[in-house]
């Protein structure tokens, strides 16, 4: 009998917002996931360090956001030690050895993934799962990491299998079709207010 397959979600989520809870949503049904690991990173390296809330009002946002979903765990990624995805995945993996996870990432990050710290160790540390947003399906499918691992891309037909294949493995998971973005919560926050209130 196979183990239950669970998913792997890093972000800054600042803040979070519907589109993370549809993401989660999504890929649980279309991977079979009994379960998701949402990590909140104290800031994204490939990002300006700026207008970044506190990890701990992030990770409290990111919990109400995720509440009702099921089996569904936030925790900060510093828990699991540097804040580089490769290091956080590596040391996940070896705290629940035996686990089939799955790196969740949508299509605008794949799309960047190359310049990534160590992103092709990355890619062979486990499947990954690039999910749909508007106007990115090209940019990831073609991509540095999507041309230099075409061989290892699984057809979405398969995607429930995913999370058993032997990394590399990725497949690209269409259907979400939600716009909505941390940057886009940001501009159009009241000014009057926190943009954390106005997301949450």
């Amino acid at each position: 009998m196979k183990k239950a397959a669970i998913g792997v979600l890093g972000g800054s989520f600042n803040p979070p917002h519907q589109g993370h809870r549809a993401l989660v949503r999504h890929a649980a049904r279309r991977l079979d996931l009994q379960g998701m690991r949402v990590l909140v990173t104290p800031q994204n390296p490939l990002k300006e360090a700026g207008d970044y809330a506190p990890l701990d009002k992030r990770i409290e946002a990111t919990k109400k956001m995720m509440r009702g979903l099921p089996n569904v765990q936030v925790a900060p990624e510093a828990e699991l030690g540097p804040v580089y995805a490769v290091d956080s995945i590596k040391r996940l993996i070896m705290r629940e050895r035996g686990t089939p996870f799955v790196y969740i990432l949508g299509a605008d990050s794949f799309a960047n993934l190359h310049k990534w710290h160590r992103w092709r160790e990355l890619m062979h540390m486990l499947p990954i799962a690039v999910v749909s947003r508007p106007g990115y399906k090209g940019e990831a499918l073609h991509s540095a990491a999507g041309r230099a691992f075409s061989r290892c891309q699984l057809p979405e037909r398969h995607a429930t299998a995913l999370a058993h294949q032997k990394a590399p493995a990725w497949c690209y998971i269409g259907g979400l079709s939600q716009p909505e973005s941390s940057s886009m919560i940001r501009e159009e926050a009241d000014p009057s207010k926190s943009y954390f209130e106005s997301a949450t």
